[in-house]
């Protein structure tokens, strides 16, 4: 049913790992959102339920634009999971079972859960900031935060966009973290493969210098509205 429909927004140009990963995706009932090059918007297709081509911006503008983007053509959507072309489903639950758990928890719609079950990176290191990089996103949350402007800061380009995320949900009393969930990473640096994303040069370290400034100063206008 429609009001139990989970949206996977995202950005993707690696089509060999999205025709691996979005089939299992799909196999578990969720549906995928995508902005894609548009050169590859045939390849994407069939593999995706809403297609944008990069085109419409004048080319690709990074992870928080593009989630932010397919997250107010989805404003209507009970939760989006806001994620990466890398990652895989959880096994062991269909979306509208988690979907249902989500709700339940948090009363409603305003909320972040994030899998932790998968201990990669920031999350299998505990003196680490800790990041949402693969999170569910009610709607009433993602609507609200940062002043309406989307549940993203746009003024990362890729690196800590979800390190902000799980501070600010963390400062609203809005995250869930599910220990007992995976949502598997299969990240270049874990697994053999030849794609490498569109990062700008540079961009941990200027990312890292907006973060620490922001987290400073509390993350000016995160607000909920």
């Amino acid at each position: 049913m429609e009001n139990n429909e989970v949206w996977l927004t995202l950005p993707s140009a690696n089509l060999e790992m999205a025709r691996k990963t979005f089939p299992k995706w799909r196999e578990k009932g969720y549906k995928i959102a995508c902005i894609v090059p548009d050169r590859l918007a045939n390849d994407y297709a069939s593999l995706t339920d809403l297609l944008v081509l990069e085109s419409i911006f004048g080319g690709y503008q990074g992870w928080p634009k593009s989630v932010n983007y397919l997250c107010n053509l989805l404003k209507d959507k009970d939760i989006v999971v806001a994620c990466g072309d890398d990652m895989f489903p959880d096994p062991n639950y269909e979306a509208h079972q988690l979907h249902l758990q989500f709700t339940r928890h948090f009363g409603g719609t305003l909320g972040v859960m994030q899998p932790y079950g998968d201990k990669f990176g920031s999350m299998a290191c505990d003196t680490c900031e800790q990041i949402c990089g693969s999170a569910w996103l009610g709607k009433e949350f993602r609507n609200r935060v940062n002043r309406g402007k989307g549940p993203l800061w746009e003024e990362y380009w890729h690196m800590y966009a979800d390190t902000e995320l799980y501070q600010v949900a963390l400062k609203h009393g809005n995250l869930w973290i599910r220990g007992d969930l995976s949502q598997y990473h299969a990240h270049r640096t874990r697994e053999k493969q030849d794609f490498r994303p569109t990062i700008p040069g540079g961009d941990t370290q200027r990312a890292k210098k907006l973060y620490d400034r922001r987290k400073a100063e509390g993350f000016p206008e995160s607000e909920l509205l």
